[in-house]
């Protein structure tokens, strides 16, 4: 046959072959859609909780054998002749049997409320089983989030229910049962945007209406490897208590109207809508031959103006602003330089960028240092009303900007804890770093460089980029001020 024929001939099989090849592109095009759908229903580590779904058999939540395997990181050994299946993890075993709604924990019989079927060549479990797991700390600890249709594994901080509110004498509480009830934290003391941050996650609902009270709306808000809450709290409200109940596994909020009562005090609040941020002025700290604080090999300073550099840049990329930088390389500048430098800019922000340092190496995170927002009510230089002149010594004048300057610690700590960077610590003190700034403005400890933790966090450019990502958030919550 000459190649022409040949050529001619092979036309219809080509065809056919062509037609094969699309459905061969159809099957893998639709297998590539479902790996990339499953990637899409567990979320990637560290943005929360792994999960696999649930689907519903006869009217039963099941879940499948090979998705649990995964979640209890289990070994499995299948027994065709007897159709059962023994899950191994840690020391501690499962089996199972096609068709029997019993399953063998150990050395323990458990009754299921239906039987393990199978399906598709895979084993589905009535998700039940999720109860009879072992409690200790070799077995990750699962939970049946049936509101998604999910089992998820939670983390070594546990889980946070559904919050149950209550009020009377002028008092509001809003209960959480919490696993961890020490790892409650505020985060964010405005009445507008009062923030709690636990380290468990949420397996409860929010409730979808607040009865008449002190608390006025709560809603979730994205946290790091946790959970957390925002309040709007009413305006006649005097202060809060956070109490934690850790034998009980709870966590109280307290908020009153009476002021007599030992409460801690709300942040105070400025002007509602967005600020101006023409200027940011960024302080490194330290500088030429002043090291500040220097921990297994690294050095404030260096660290100081890298983060600056990285934070400049994310905050020229939000904003139309003016980023100053009060050195732009290893330098000297002295308190008096860096302030006539925010002044001379006309800042309309200025953040002094330091790391901490102590002793104890268990000692972490993250402090501010602002203005004292009360400086305006009582004290030695008060500005005791609008329509009497009162003459500030140069070096206190950043006391004039002390609620917005509370506005902006409560902005960037909100954020540092959320996104897993604290715990934070918030001091009311006029530092050294804000003297004679004329502006809203604080000095920032971002992390502690003697915490193996935290060096190790700061010291990587990773680390130090999603430092800088997250005080650009806080700022530009700041900026927002919704």
């Amino acid at each position: 046959m000459t190649r022409l024929e040949a050529g001619n001939a092979g036309r219809p099989r080509g065809a056919r072959a062509l037609r094969a090849a699309c459905a061969w592109l159809v099957v893998l095009g639709l297998g590539w859609f479902a790996a990339v759908a499953a990637d899409w229903r567990t979320p990637p580590r560290g943005e929360g909780p792994e999960a696999v779904p649930v689907r519903q058999l006869d009217g039963q939540p099941y879940l499948g054998v090979n998705d649990l395997a995964r979640l209890l990181d289990a070994t499995k050994f299948w027994r065709s002749d007897a159709r059962r299946l023994v899950l191994r993890t840690g020391s501690h075993t499962l089996t199972l049997v096609a068709d029997n709604p019993f399953v063998v924990v150990d050395d323990a019989t458990v009754w299921l409320p239906a039987p393990v079927r199978s399906m598709l060549g895979e084993l589905q479990v009535p998700v039940a089983i999720v109860d009879t797991l072992p409690s200790d700390s070799l077995v990750p600890r699962l939970f049946f989030d049936p509101r998604r249709s999910r089992v998820i594994v939670l983390p070594p901080s546990g889980g946070v229910g559904s919050p149950r509110l209550s009020g009377s004498d002028g008092t509001t509480r809003l209960v959480f049962p919490a696993d961890h009830a020490d790892e409650a934290v505020v985060v964010a003391r405005s009445r507008e945007h009062f923030r709690l941050r636990f380290g468990g996650v949420f397996t409860g609902a929010l409730p979808d209406s607040l009865p008449p009270g002190l608390v006025r709306a709560i809603r979730p808000i994205a946290a790091a490897g946790g959970s957390a809450f925002e309040l709007a709290i009413a305006p006649e409200a005097a202060g809060f208590r956070l109490l934690q109940d850790v034998d009980n596994r709870r966590v109280t909020l307290e908020f009153s109207r009476a002021s007599e009562s030992p409460l801690e005090e709300f942040a105070p609040e400025g002007a509602p809508g967005p600020r101006s941020l023409r200027v940011i002025v960024l302080d490194p700290g330290h500088g030429g031959g002043d090291f500040g604080v220097s921990a297994g090999g690294a050095v404030e300073k260096n660290l100081a103006l890298s983060l600056a550099r990285m934070l400049k840049t994310e905050l020229e990329r939000r904003f139309r602003t003016r980023v100053v930088l009060t050195r732009s390389d290893d330098r000297g500048v002295t308190e008096v330089e860096r302030a006539e430098i925010a002044n001379r800019a006309r800042a309309d922000l200025v953040l002094s960028l330091h790391l901490d340092g102590f002793s104890d190496p268990r000692a972490r995170g993250a402090t501010v240092y602002c203005p004292p927002a009360t400086f305006a009510e009582s004290g030695e230089g008060s500005l005791a009303s609008a329509s009497t002149l009162t003459l500030l010594p140069w070096r206190e004048v950043a006391t004039r900007h002390a609620v917005e300057s509370r506005a902006l610690a409560e902005a960037l700590l909100s954020s540092l804890e959320l996104r897993g960077q604290g715990p934070t610590r918030l001091r009311e003190r006029l530092a050294y770093g804000l003297l004679g700034v004329n502006a809203p403005g604080l000095l920032l400890e971002c992390a502690t460089l003697t915490s193996p933790q935290d060096r190790e966090r700061v010291t990587q450019e990773q680390g130090l980029h999603e430092l800088a990502v997250t005080l650009a958030d806080g700022i530009e919550a700041y900026q927002r001020n919704q």
